[in-house]
């Protein structure tokens, strides 16, 4: 009997060991957590959290809204094909949805028959013949596999993703959309727990926020995976990165397809990295104008003029 557990196949008693999504406790886990830290926020603030799945989280006396983050990595939205489709910018990324095809049985069962063939080679050949067997060959067997087939329609359509991003303008639009919806939210507050580590939330305005991630950061795609049971791909994640003060490109957005279950099939998710995005705006508002709100509350740059 073949199960599907999240990304993780199991037969019998063996398994694919692949780094892939957080389990579904691990996540709640994650979400509770942040539904906590809007709580704590919005008392500090004398606001109040906001309900709902809009990218506002807390609700300030004045009207203001802000979109609360907190720990390693933030899941900035995870969306379905049809949310995609409808977005004013985030809607580049229709392409990389439709490299998969709308038929989910047939997606897993194809991915099973890529798999099983790919464990029949390892037992027989060994792991690191594995390795350096080429996807080529692979496709020969299976010409008509849509596992195979979406990987490599993917890689190419995050390559015109990555193209569209060149444009400075383009990016932020793009950012807009995705961290703030648009004209919803005016300030990102973060929760400190990866960069200075003081646990104080700092606040920035939406649009220096956007100013400095969109001049800073570089579109690129991901190298291909090394799991030598699964049909390794480049570029089936569309990356931002920008360059730290050592010249090494770090990535702060990652976006990638998720194809967890039949259920949750097609779905774009949007993670960003805390210390790096930290790092990134305190480079530029670090040593500008810095206002306490007490309570381990400070906003920073343009905010501190405005709240």
């Amino acid at each position: 009997m073949i199960l599907f557990v999240g990304f993780t196949r199991v037969k019998d008693s063996m398994s694919v060991k692949k780094r892939r999504a957080a389990s579904s406790e691990i996540s709640r886990e994650k979400k509770l957590g942040g539904h906590q830290n809007e709580r704590d926020f919005a008392d500090l603030i004398g606001g109040q959290r906001i309900v709902g799945t809009k990218k506002g989280d807390v609700l300030d006396p004045k009207g203001h809204k802000y979109s609360v983050k907190s720990g390693k990595k933030w899941q900035i939205f995870l969306y379905s094909y049809e949310r995609i489709l409808q977005s004013n910018f985030l809607n580049i990324l229709t392409p990389c949805l439709e490299a998969f095809t709308t038929d989910a049985e047939l997606y897993f069962t194809d991915r099973e028959i890529c798999l099983q063939y790919k464990e029949a080679y390892i037992a027989k050949h060994g792991r690191e013949k594995a390795k350096i067997l080429k996807n080529e060959e692979i496709k020969k067997k299976f010409s008509n596999n849509e596992y195979i087939k979406s990987k490599d329609k993917l890689a190419q359509s995050t390559i015109e993703v990555c193209e569209n991003l060149k444009l400075t303008s383009n990016r932020r639009k793009f950012l807009q959309e995705a961290i703030f919806n648009g004209m919803e939210v005016s300030f990102l507050a973060i929760k400190d727990d990866t960069f200075r580590r003081d646990g104080a939330y700092r606040i920035y305005e939406r649009e220096e926020v956007l100013s400095i991630l969109s001049s800073e950061l570089i579109p690129g795609t991901s190298n291909a995976g090394h799991v030598p049971e699964d049909y390794n791909v480049s570029g089936q994640k569309t990356l931002l990165r920008y360059k730290t003060d050592s010249g090494i490109e770090k990535n702060i957005v990652e976006i990638e397809i998720r194809n967890d279950s039949i259920q949750h099939f097609r779905e774009v998710r949007f993670n960003m990295y805390s210390k790096d995005t930290l790092i990134l705006l305190d480079k530029h508002l670090g040593k500008k104008s810095s206002k306490s709100l007490g309570h381990g509350v400070f906003a920073l740059g343009s905010a501190s003029s405005i709240l």
